[in-house]
């Protein structure tokens, strides 16, 4: 281990308090047995900027000099970013654990009137929008490195087309990154797919941030692709779902503002195994929202919770979408446009409307007769050819004399193998002796969209339950590829909503299976509307997700603030509390010295890159 001289910055003490604090701390630690335990309890934290590491101070906002910075500090140093606008035209990498901390503040984050002093502001000019070398800042992180990012605007420059994100963090080991913390920032208005991407295998925490998101961007983006040491999100869907534990990325205390104008706008994107927690925090015409398991190798969202927000609707608006997995929304207040319909979440499942793209050779689609899913023992129930060519959403075959209605919740496909649609399906609504009517996904952004026309031939089968499939969740290990196609058993794990009203008109808002046949009302998803004491759970929720689904005995809400908001000093400005310094010199440290805990830790992660910007909605 490494000695350094450091004295904590006087802006890294937020009151007198923590002064006094401090030179206790001091005088306890003279004690060789409490030096000792101070020295454990720091290893098993491994939480940056406590004042253990030194105070690398940049020469100004501009890129250079902060990559000198870096370049200077070790492991649980701060690199202190003056205030200054700066215009980047590269990324940033980072692969140590340290705390960048500029000078922009903030207060009533998690309002709806927060105020922000953009005080260092980085320019968004990377002219790279794709590839490796997109994005403003990326963080690569070991399992045991800690890593904070605070106190910087982060702004559009003059490049007026979109990159696919601008910060991002990972971390990919075989063990969980526990300490990464992004906190005071304040993402103005970019011209970026995602405002964060967190992705790997990290429990941490975003807090006290302000978003403006422009039209076609959103907040965040969440993954948890190699959770458990898999990849493409597949340990995650194999593990409990942890409610109410730190087993999650938090996203707490924040504004988050949509464009008004795209409901997409500002929201929160999960796939890829994903989760998070979304709690006090203030959304203006924006939602959390996930993917689902649909075209390609990788699966979708696996758990989330939403509580404790504000949500104020300025603009027309559909609900959010839960396309995967789990979740649980209480105690959550709606303001301004309803959507007139009293749901909060829409529980869709695009392998069921033939919605995922033309390959089909991953998970597929949901028909009845894919071996990933559970499906109808009895197999297959009619075919038949179809007499009369129909616009989408509609099929006739004129030999049949069908029951009314008797196919409704069945899956019908395709089967013709000169169709453009060939071997798409989805789900029956209604019937008539001679037509079908079924879920028609129009748009053409996923593939041909399902229609039968004049000889085309169909095949009618019944799925039971999808894969990963909203209210679905543990089950056995498995892949795309090149695991056997095959129903991992996935446990029920239900969908709860309670105290969550639009106070405007006192409506309570809950879950829709939004036509889904395979979600089903009382099994897969419970609105138990309001009038419970606030912050307090139901008795069905927590007999439902006892140890043997949960993982742990779910109690109610983790930890609030999250203990990363509590043992991390928040973002004030430092130039006029912080003497100046040559680039790579470190303060002289007043009293005790202290030790650097952490070992730097170099990882190779691949570099990827988010499937290109959709519509939640769609």
């Amino acid at each position: 281990m490494r000695s350094r001289l450091a004295t904590p910055c006087s802006s890294q003490l937020n009151s007198a308090g923590d002064a006094d604090l401090l030179h206790e701390k001091a005088a306890r630690m003279r004690h060789p047995l409490v030096q000792l335990t101070a020295v454990i309890a720091a290893l098993l934290a491994a939480a940056p900027g406590q004042g253990d590491g030194a105070i690398i101070q940049a020469r100004s906002a501009a890129l250079p000099d902060v990559k000198s910075a870096i370049a200077s500090a070790h492991e649980g140093d701060t690199v202190a970013v003056p205030a200054g606008r700066a215009s980047w035209t590269a990324r940033l990498d980072v692969t140590k654990g340290v705390t960048i901390q500029g000078q922009t503040t903030i207060t009533g984050a998690g309002t709806a009137t927060p105020v922000v002093n953009d005080a260092t502001v980085i320019l968004d000019n990377n002219p790279q929008v794709s590839g490796s070398s997109a994005g403003i800042i990326k963080a690569t992180l070991a399992p045991n490195q800690a890593f904070r990012l605070t106190g910087i605007t982060f702004a559009a420059g003059a490049r007026g087309t979109y990159g696919p994100w601008a910060v991002q963090v990972q971390s990919g080991g075989a063990t969980p990154n526990t300490a990464i913390r992004i906190d005071n920032c304040h993402f103005s208005s970019l011209y970026q797919g995602y405002y964060v991407w967190a992705l790997g295998w990290i429990y941490g925490v975003a807090d006290h941030n302000v978003f403006d998101c422009l039209p076609a961007a959103l907040s965040f983006l969440v993954w948890h692709d190699t959770w458990g040491g898999n990849s493409n999100g597949n340990g995650s869907w194999a593990d409990f779902p942890y409610y109410g534990t730190e087993k999650f990325w938090f996203i707490e205390d924040n504004t988050i503002r949509g464009s008004g104008t795209v409901q997409t706008s500002g929201n929160i994107d999960a796939k890829v195994g994903s989760r998070y927690v979304v709690r006090h925090n203030y959304f203006q015409n924006a939602s959390p929202n996930s993917h689902g398991t649909e075209g390609g190798v990788q699966r979708g969202c696996r758990v989330y919770e939403s509580y404790d927000n504000t949500f104020n609707w300025t603009m027309s608006h559909s609900g959010s979408q839960l396309r995967s997995g789990s979740a649980i929304w209480h105690d959550n207040t709606f303001l301004g446009t309803e959507n007139g319909s009293d749901y909060l979440s829409v529980m869709d499942d695009y392998r069921m409307i033939g919605a995922i793209g033309d390959d089909l050779s991953y998970f597929g689609l949901a028909t009845g007769n894919n071996p990933w899913d559970s499906n109808d023992s009895h197999g297959l129930y009619e075919s038949g050819t179809i007499s009369t060519s129909h616009a989408g959403g509609l099929l006739q075959d004129s030999s049949k004399r069908w029951t009314v209605n008797q196919w409704a919740g069945y899956s019908v496909m395709n089967t013709n193998p000169s169709s453009v649609a060939y071997l798409h399906g989805s789900y029956i609504i209604s019937n008539t002796a001679t037509t079908i009517t079924y879920n028609y996904y129009g748009s053409g952004d996923r593939g041909a969209p399902l229609v039968f026309n004049s000889g085309d031939s169909y095949r009618i089968y019944r799925v039971l339950i999808a894969l990963d499939q909203p209210a679905r969740g543990k089950g056995a290990a498995t892949c795309a590829t090149p695991c056997p196609h095959q129903w991992p058993n996935e446990q029920l794990e239900p969908c709860y909503s309670w105290n969550n009203v639009h106070a405007p008109t006192g409506h309570s808002l809950g879950f829709s299976n939004g036509g889904i046949p395979t979600e089903v009302s009382g099994r897969d998803f419970f609105n138990l509307r309001h009038g419970f004491p606030p912050e307090s759970t139901p008795g069905a929720v927590l007999t439902s997700y006892a140890d043997s689904v949960n993982g742990v005995n779910y109690t109610g809400p983790y930890t609030y603030p999250h203990p990363l908001t509590k043992s991390l000093p928040t973002s004030t400005a430092m130039t006029q509390n912080t003497p100046r310094k040559q680039r790579g010199t470190k303060q002289k440290k007043s009293k005790e010295v202290t030790k650097n805990l952490a070992k730097k830790v170099k990882t190779s992660q691949t570099n990827e890159t988010p499937e290109a910007q959709e519509n939640l909605s769609d």
